[in-house]
């Protein structure tokens, strides 16, 4: 079974400014997990790249219609 991981949202500004959008997930880097920030659904992208400590770099998914 995976442990759970921590993610920093790297691009977090196209959507939501500076702000510092992190969370956890169990699922392996490569993966697209769902979740909400501030109430709406995105998708981020896990990496297995290293920020400071434990935590790991995430990219949100966006996609322009």
């Amino acid at each position: 079974m995976d442990s759970v991981r921590t993610y920093l949202v790297i691009n977090p500004g196209p959507l939501f400014g500076d702000r510092r959008i992190t969370f956890t997930s169990p699922a392996p880097a490569g993966s697209v997990v769902p979740l909400e920030v501030d109430g709406r659904p995105v998708r981020a992208l896990l990496t297995d790249t290293p920020l400071v400590g434990d935590v790991l770099a995430a990219e949100l998914q966006i996609t322009y219609l």
